[in-house]
């Protein structure tokens, strides 16, 4: 079965595209397992997790949350959804 460390990089490889398609970025933080995720209308959410795949998604108040705010978040949580299934078929297909 696949190690963390290879799934990891995997994971943040499908994020970051998925992202594009809301042209959201996805920045690596210093500290290990914490991204910060940046929409066009300039909303911060913080992505973490202490035992992947159990990820958690946190909208940091840098401004006014807005109707907007909820449907960007709507759509990085459906992203975060699809990159760990899409991870957890990977490791049982290839999986002795």
């Amino acid at each position: 079965m696949e190690t963390t460390s290879n799934i990891i990089p995997e994971f943040e490889k499908l994020l970051r595209l998925k992202l594009q398609l809301n042209n959201c970025k996805l920045r690596k933080k210093r500290q290990e397992n914490n991204y910060e995720i940046t929409t066009p209308a300039k909303d911060i959410f913080l992505m973490y997790w202490g035992e992947f795949p159990e990820i958690k998604l946190i909208y940091q108040a840098v401004g006014i949350r807005t109707q907007q705010t909820a449907v960007y978040e709507q759509a990085i949580r459906s992203h975060i959804k699809s990159c760990v299934s899409s991870i957890q078929d990977i490791m049982i297909l290839t999986a002795p």
